[in-house]
């Protein structure tokens, strides 16, 4: 089994996804991680009279295996530091993809959020969310318009969970060594009587303690909506990665779509990583 350190990026060789695969070659390259392109192979027929027939599945088989692999060697023009494999099953995406980062020993995910057109864009974001709630690995989601700056400013949004300590150490371990500012956010929608002198207190009795980083903050803001307030304070602060703590629903939360993870994926400007948790009973679902 391989010990380097994997990024998987899933690719429909648009635009769009070019996008996150450029900004996954830069983070591989300050991580000294390889790059593991890869793409699953649809599992669908043309319906269309104008197209020629198309023998399934190898015909499909052979055009995107050519299609990945001429991306893969523009991509290794462009950035010749950063091994680059390439690799394509058929099947479904998200099952595709978590066993291809079992393979490959990925310590990151990296995909895009939104497409050509508001139908795309859609299915974009939903196969995004679809993965962040069926796999282990982080997941950092691309917005279209983002451009890769080097990440100097992180905003980790937390609940003051026991677990977001050990998600903020990951937080640290991934992209630490460019010294980002790491803003610990807390967005309070009026349960708590003082909610930054409850931030402050988790901030100094149990997270400095813990986490060895010079460069922490906490802040506090108070709003009923909380993609609205995170997006807001996102864009009057040069942010240049959101962190969320997001953990697996069950069916009854999944019907009322109780995640603010899933719902940020959707609006967010800004490139969104989801950790993975494992909140206890009655702690709020990111």
């Amino acid at each position: 089994m391989t010990t380097t350190k994997s990024i998987i990026v899933p690719t429909d060789f648009s635009d769009h996804a070019l996008k996150a695969v450029q900004y996954a070659a830069m983070i591989a390259a300050e991580t000294g991680s390889r790059i593991v392109l890869f793409h699953a192979v649809s599992l669908h027929l043309s319906a269309s009279i104008e197209e020629p027939p198309l023998n399934f599945p190898g015909d499909f088989e052979k055009v995107e295996q050519e299609q990945l692999i001429h991306l893969k060697h523009q991509l290794q023009k462009r950035y010749p530091r950063v091994e680059i494999e390439s690799c394509s099953k058929t099947g479904f995406p998200v099952e595709g993809i978590n066993e291809i980062a079992a393979e490959k020993n990925a310590w990151l995910i990296i995909m895009g959020t939104r497409g050509a057109n508001g139908l795309k864009e859609l299915l974009v974001g939903s196969n995004t969310s679809s993965l962040i709630q069926h796999t282990e690995v982080p997941v950092l989601a691309i917005p279209d318009e983002c451009e890769y700056n080097g990440i100097k400013k992180i905003v980790f949004a937390t609940n003051m969970q026991k677990d977001d300590i050990r998600c903020l150490k990951k937080i640290i371990e991934y992209f630490g060594h460019a010294n980002p500012v790491i803003t610990l956010l807390h967005v309070e929608e009026g349960k708590l009587r003082d909610p930054e002198a409850a931030l402050q207190t988790w901030f100094h009795t149990e997270v400095l303690p813990a986490v060895n980083y010079s460069h922490l903050q906490a802040e506090c803001i108070s709003e009923t909506d909380i993609v609205k307030s995170l997006d807001e304070y996102l864009r009057h602060n040069k942010t240049d990665l959101l962190v969320t703590a997001t953990r697996k629903r069950n069916l009854i939360e999944r019907i009322f779509d109780r995640s603010i993870t899933r719902k940020l994926i959707f609006h967010t400007h800004i490139p969104l990583l989801a950790l993975h948790t494992h909140a206890s009973k009655g702690e709020m679902v990111l």
